[in-house]
């Protein structure tokens, strides 16, 4: 009887670099002059849904008040100080930017696969130690994948740290994923 062992990580981690695009960011500006009727209390960091109500305004001569809402989700990256009922906005100043909760990434594969490994809209995992962030796999090449992932505020310059490491590997599993990350780490704690 022949008893050959396989590496299980093999079969299930996917080795590569990960290049991690920027997040899409929306700028709301003033057109007009404006004065504020109401402004919601929010401060950096705070997530918005689409469709939410960021400013209520009234034109400067008058007229109808109107809303000012998010045109996507994502987190509040500037919000003005001076926003509150009164407030005489000027044409041309900026309100708002809200940075996209959506990353996308391409992960450049050390090897070539199969369609029948990884499939459109699968979920992989990169870890990091006791994070795990899914990865939805928007296409796949032999050599690379297309990846896309939602973040909270601050996960983005995780990410980005992590993708700077010169191997890394994406897992088909979320749980071998994180035993696999915890195992890097305190391997390179012993090593220290």
């Amino acid at each position: 009887m022949l008893n050959m062992t396989f590496p299980m990580l093999a079969a299930v981690a996917l080795a590569g670099q990960l290049t991690l695009q920027e997040p899409s960011s929306e700028f709301y500006y003033s057109r007009d002059s404006v004065t504020v009727l109401a402004a919601p209390r929010v401060t950096n960091g705070t997530w918005v849904d689409k469709g939410s109500v960021l400013l209520t305004i009234q034109p400067e001569h008058g007229g109808e008040s109107h809303t000012l809402v998010s045109k996507s989700d994502g987190y509040l990256d500037y919000v003005s100080d001076k926003l509150s009922p009164g407030y005489q906005v000027t044409a041309g100043e900026m309100l708002f930017i809200i940075r996209s909760a959506r990353i996308l990434a391409k992960h450049e594969l050390a090897g070539q696969i199969s369609a029948q490994e990884v499939h459109q809209q699968q979920t992989v995992w990169l870890c990091d130690q006791a994070k795990a962030w899914p990865m939805r796999v928007d296409e796949v090449t032999q050599s690379s994948l297309l990846v896309s992932t939602h973040v909270q505020a601050g996960d983005y310059a995780a990410l980005k740290s992590i993708s700077h490491k010169p191997q890394l590997s994406l897992y088909k599993d979320r749980h071998t994923c994180l035993a696999d990350s915890i195992k890097l780490a305190s391997d390179a704690h012993a090593v220290d």
